[in-house]
Parts: C-alpha cells; structure tokens; sequence
C-alpha cells in the first residue's frame, strides 16, 4: 500500500493516472518469445528526475455552481451464494499445493526437467537449465516445448524437434529448427484443499465453515457498499462539474504529467530500466499511448482539484494533524513525516482535502435507491 501511495497519489482520491502501481516487471526467458516484459539492466538506469512542486503552480480558475442537494441514486447492493462460493474458491485455490504423483503428465501439472536446446548440434546460449519447474500449459515456452511433456513420465529422456517462431526476439533462433532435449525428473499436480472446519482452522481466524462463509459474505458486501458509496461520490462531483464554470490552465496540467511521468522514470531507474521499457513492461502500454492517457487525465485531474479547493474553501473544510496521522496508518507508513517524505507534502494534503470535501458533498446530496 506504500508504493501506491507514493507513485500513484497524483492529488484524487477518485482519479487514479495509471493502474497497478506495485506490479514488479517480469523477467524474460530465452525458451518463452511470448515474455514479452523486458528484463531489469543495471546499465540501462537512469538518473534520479525531480518533480514539480505543485503547490507553486496555478491551476486555473473557477465559477462554482451549485454543489448542495444533488440528486444522484445509489445502486442496490447484494451478495448472492455464488459470490460467496467464488470468493472461496478463490482462498481455497490460493491455498494450493503441488504434490508429487506417479503417473503421466498432464496439463496443469507442475514438472521438474533437467533441459538442453541445440541447434545443427550445438548448443545455444539460454536453452539449457537443471531442476527448472515448469507448468504444463503456461506457455512459459516455444509452442511444441510443453506439449512434448504431456505423457512422459518420471525418469523418461525426451527429444523435442522444435521450431522457433518467427517473431522470436533472438534473430539467430527466430525461425530456426532445434532440438531439444529433455529429462523428467518430477511430477506434482496442483492439489486443493477441501473446505472444512479444518481448513478454516488453520488458515483463518475463525473456528467453523459457517463462521468463515458468514464472514466472506460480509466482507463482500462492504466491498460492494464501498464501491457502491464511490460511485455515487463519482456522480456528484459530475454534477457539481456540470454546474461550474471551469478553465485549467495548460501550465498545471503539463505539471501533472511531468510528476507521473518523473516518478514512473525513477522507478524505473530502481530496476535498471529506461522510462519506455519500464511502462510498457509495467502497464502493457506504449510510451505514446501512456502519455497520450496521462494528458488525457491530468486535464481531469486539474479540473477536479480546482472544483474540490473551491469548496473546501467556501465551507471552511481544511486538512488537520489527525487527518494526516490517520492516512499514514491506513497507508501503512511508520509516520506522517516518512509518508510525507515518500509522497510529498501538498500531494498528501491534497489527497486528504479531496476526501473530506467528497464526503461532504455525499452528506449534503439527496441519495435514493
């Protein structure tokens, strides 16, 4: 939760610029072209980018309008048994183990190969491994590698005649027809624990099924409230905005753009990345595409700051050493002096102001069902 708030905490509780702000990037493999996230280089690190300081910058200006007594419906919110059983299903299959059988193998299973990839004989750079798990059916390689598997059995030596695809990342493989050679050294298949007060037990703190089911289904339901309670905050602020006059000054919104992509870029740097291997490899996004998005917000996002401060100011809404203390703990930080050192001190704020006068408008709003 510290990592979102540091790289993701652009000033709204409501806009977040990007997504999955604590993704690691995942690390290629030779035998795997469909990998596609790039590799962190320590070579390829950049220097540190300082960011705007918001607080200096103007962002526009505002006719505010009526924001008291906006009518907005609130969804029905339920939780039916399939939701509970899916939720289950979802602690149960987290619970998974790979036990080793003695049988074929087959799709899903988990297996441990000693592997060498020879091309006219010889063997080439990243095609060789010992003790490597694999699991039947992640296409974590070449098409033909784990479908070979399927029927071998513990102890078995295999020879896959493959062929590289052509789009493959390494020109001297793309395309080129290989052997590889495979051992079979185990075998393990994904086993689910069965939903029983032992279970529940063991892994909970809870003493019977019911209790646990009972307390899914609760946990769910708030989930659903929540959502439910943001979404009709989403309406109002639409309405409030529609009733305003509003113009963002270009200079804060280029200022936006210029602090995600200045955090993105240094984090990056963490992993040795440079910025567009970074976003891509992070959020799938071209480097285009993810500053086209980020303008894109950041107009929003500069917009929806004005409107908040505008209101906070007419009610006399403002931020308090509570506020900030209880952010940190929600957020996870040891203290408001390190959580203002990570995100910054008028982004934290910021961030409060925007909640207290969202909550605000939700008390003041006419809410049916």
């Amino acid at each position: 939760m510290k990592k979102i708030l540091n790289v993701c905490m652009c000033g709204l509780v409501a806009a977040a610029i990007v997504t999955g702000c604590s993704k690691k990037p995942a690390t290629e493999t030779t035998a795997a072209p469909e990998t596609t996230e790039a590799t962190a280089t320590e070579s390829s690190a950049q220097e540190t980018v300082p960011s705007v300081d918001l607080s200096k910058v103007d962002n526009g200006t505002i006719k505010l309008g009526n924001y008291k007594g906006i009518e907005v419906k609130r969804d029905a919110v339920e939780v039916t048994d399939e939701e509970v059983q899916q939720a289950i299903q979802s602690d149960l299959a987290a619970h998974e183990k790979d036990v080793e059988v003695d049988r074929a193998v087959q799709s899903g299973d988990v297996v441990n190969i000693d592997f060498v990839g020879k091309k006219d004989g010889t063997a080439f750079d990243g095609g060789t491994a010992q003790g490597y798990d694999l699991t039947i059916g992640s296409n974590q390689f070449i098409p033909g590698f784990e479908e070979g598997i399927i029927g071998a059995k513990k102890g078995d030596k295999l020879s896959l005649d493959l062929t590289f695809p052509q789009e493959y990342n390494n020109k001297d493989l793309a395309g080129q027809p290989v052997v590889f050679e495979v051992t079979v050294n185990t075998i393990k298949e994904k086993q689910t624990p069965e939903l029983n007060d032992t279970f529940v037990q063991e892994n909970t703190e809870f003493k019977t099924v019911d209790e646990y089911k009972e307390d899914k289904k609760q946990t769910l339901l708030q989930n659903k409230n929540d959502q439910a309670d943001q979404n009709v905050k989403s309406n109002i602020y639409d309405a409030v905005l529609a009733n305003s006059t509003v113009e963002a000054n270009q200079e804060a919104i280029d200022a936006n753009v210029e602090n995600v992509v200045a955090r993105y870029t240094n984090q990056a740097a963490a992993y040795g990345m440079d910025f567009a291997s970074f976003i891509t490899a992070f959020t799938g996004m071209k480097e285009e595409d993810f500053r086209s998005t980020v303008k894109t917000q950041a107009e929003g996002i500069v917009k929806q700051r004005l409107v908040l401060n505008a209101i906070a100011e007419k009610e006399g809404i403002t931020v308090n050493d509570d506020d900030r203390k209880d952010v940190a703990e929600k957020m996870g930080y040891e203290s408001v002096d390190s959580m203002i050192q990570a995100a910054g001190q008028y982004e934290v704020d910021d961030y409060i102001i925007s909640n207290k006068v969202l909550d605000f408008l939700k008390e003041n709003a006419k809410i049916t069902e």
